[in-house]
């Protein structure tokens, strides 16, 4: 178990978009999904997104994040303690799959390929899939133009400090992946003063608290470009799309990809 994933949910309420879905994302996955009359399944136990569908089934590996985030069970929907990499589900089983980034919280591209693979394989034909990518931006932003911002009081979410440090951060292919650990680091090169980004922010001390679980952490998260991301996706599906998850800050760096006529 990652230690990360591990403790995150104990400041679950200090994480803001865009590293938690708004409501701009959930519009935009009924929108693109016939939500209401679908049987579903939620990688991850996102409570934003754990009541789409007209019955759902949530996977997640982390027993602490069930306990803590989800919404509790139903009769139309429950939780299930399992593996992205090998789903608890029959094949060609349900209508739909959403996911906010977990294609990033696998750690290689041989597990993100198995994770489409198996999304593939439990949709029946003529399902769809919708996942909300972090996506790297065709040109990497300088830390410089990062911190600019955050002094500047342009950024009001230290999530967004966040994703935006991690998506500018050099990470290497085929994996892309980054520990989170240096991510932090790069946050505390930028702010060594953290006074200064309070009072430009408007936070106070205890707002840091999920950034510093980071501290030491061996978790790793994968940071790739929409151009990867979507020839992953064409091994499994033949209709993948990018579509806008909203106009929400840095929202052009979070597409819903979109998967369809999966390849079975």
């Amino acid at each position: 178990m990652s230690d990360l994933w591990a403790n995150l949910f104990r400041t679950w309420d200090l994480i803001k978009a865009p590293l938690r879905p708004p409501v701009d994302v959930v519009e935009v996955l009924k929108s693109l999904i016939d939500t209401d009359g679908a049987e579903m399944a939620l990688l991850g136990v996102t409570p934003e997104l754990a009541r789409l569908g007209k019955a759902l089934v949530a996977i997640d590996a982390n027993p602490h994040m069930i306990g803590a985030l989800w919404i509790g069970d139903s009769a139309t929907r429950k939780v299930v303690l399992g593996n992205w990499l090998d789903l608890p589900l029959p094949d060609k089983g349900i209508d739909a799959i959403v996911g906010d980034g977990c294609l990033s919280a696998v750690t290689s591209e041989a597990q993100r390929l198995r994770c489409l693979e198996e999304m593939a394989r439990v949709l029946r034909p003529g399902g769809r899939a919708g996942i909300r990518l972090f996506a790297r931006p065709a040109k990497t932003e300088p830390l410089d133009a990062i911190r600019a911002d955050a002094l500047g009081g342009r950024i009001k979410a230290l999530a967004e400090i966040v994703l935006r440090t991690a998506l500018s951060l050099p990470v290497a292919a085929p994996d892309y992946g980054l520990k989170m650990s240096a991510v932090l680091d790069a946050i505390n090169e930028m702010f060594g003063d953290r006074k200064a980004l309070m009072a430009a922010g408007g936070w106070q001390p205890d707002a840091f608290a999920f950034i510093d679980l980071y501290k030491g952490s061996d978790t790793i998260c994968c940071w790739l470009n929409e151009a990867v991301h979507v020839a992953e996706a064409s091994h499994y599906f033949a209709d993948v799309r990018l579509v806008p998850s909203g106009t929400y800050p840095v929202a052009d760096r979070c597409p819903i990809l979109l998967l369809g006529s999966p390849r079975q």
